[in-house]
């Protein structure tokens, strides 16, 4: 691949022209990622840098995502092996989009969520609205004043609806007993 890739790079005119240090030359933080070694490829930050040859990206995101050995990892593994060696514009766009497409994946994809089922309506004859609900309180709290009943409080009384997920607060005094509470509520 490497032998390909110079061979690219020489029929190219950015890097035969060394028309990229030109572009890269008022950008100083940019050309410092860019450099040509010994070996005349073109590298930025020591990754080679591919063309717009779309048979060679393909050809890499081949060998490195459904070759054998490449055993068909997620989009995070395959982004962190090519571009430890290769780099080109977009390029985590392209990869993402060639992992979601492979059809091998999406025949073995293992989903981790519950199904969805069709939505129904749900009448209130078959809820009953304090199966839904869970109560619990938070005690021996720093005291505070409330402005509602005009007494400082100590507890508070978390109420959450499961059914639509919704959570209440409210604070009260610790010595309320049960009568006062089915008052409130």
């Amino acid at each position: 691949m490497t032998a390909w890739l110079l061979k690219l790079q020489q029929r190219n005119v950015f890097v035969a022209n060394e028309k990229w240090r030109q572009q890269f030359a008022s950008r100083k933080n940019e050309l410092l990622k860019w450099s040509m070694k010994n070996d005349e490829l073109l590298r930025r930050d020591l990754a080679i840098y591919v063309f717009n040859d779309f048979a060679t990206r393909d050809e890499i995101l081949h060998m490195n995502h459904d070759d054998f050995e490449a055993k068909h990892f997620a989009c995070a593994r395959i982004k962190t092996a090519i571009r430890r060696k290769y780099y080109w514009l977009k390029m985590l766009k392209k990869m993402t989009k060639y992992v979601h497409i492979c059809s091998d994946c999406q025949r073995v994809q293992v989903h981790h969520h519950k199904f969805y089922e069709k939505l129904m309506f749900i009448s209130f004859e078959d809820v009953n609205s304090f199966h839904m609900m869970i109560m619990n309180f938070i005690i021996n709290m720093l005291s505070a004043k409330n402005l509602y009943i005009e007494k400082t409080s100590d507890v508070i009384l978390i109420m959450i609806n499961k059914l639509i997920k919704h959570t209440i607060y409210i604070s009260m005094i610790k010595n309320l007993n049960v009568k006062r509470l089915a008052n409130l509520l």
